[in-house]
């Protein structure tokens, strides 16, 4: 999904301005992006697979937590997720998670079914992003 696709997804989908606030910043932070590929190597295909794996059950967590109004679960994903991101450079993640967390500081994660819905968007162009910067 190109960036011009995901603003086009999020307006047919009504979807709160977060995701489309931090379309602004790049999906992927070049510099701490290639700072980690080069600090694990050949390791660094098998990090981003486990980071992605890891963050889609987040995404889970995150929605099973808002149905559930279990703010303290969804802060525990979110933050996870927003650590995750950071270390591979995912910025756009990075602030939807950080949003999420405030949410879920005043009790509010019963009402962010649309920003975990953009958290779900922007991991999806996190991964085409890395995916193409990978040549997958």
């Amino acid at each position: 999904m190109t960036e011009a696709e995901l603003k086009n997804n999020i307006m047919n989908h009504d979807l709160d301005n977060s995701l489309e606030n931090s379309l602004d910043n790049d999906i992927i932070n070049h510099e701490q992006f290639e700072d980690m590929r080069d600090l694990f190597e050949e390791d660094f295909a098998e990090l981003i697979r486990t980071y992605f794996t890891d963050s889609q059950q987040r995404i889970v967590l995150l929605r099973e937590a808002q149905e559930a109004n279990d703010n303290a679960n969804g802060f525990e994903a979110a933050h996870a997720l927003k650590g995750a991101s950071a270390n591979i450079g995912a910025t756009q993640l990075v602030a939807l998670s950080d949003q999420l967390q405030e949410y879920c500081r005043e009790r509010q994660i019963n009402e962010q079914a649309k920003l975990i819905e953009n958290i779900a968007i922007a991991l999806q162009c996190a991964e085409q992003e890395i995916n193409k910067r990978l040549s997958y």
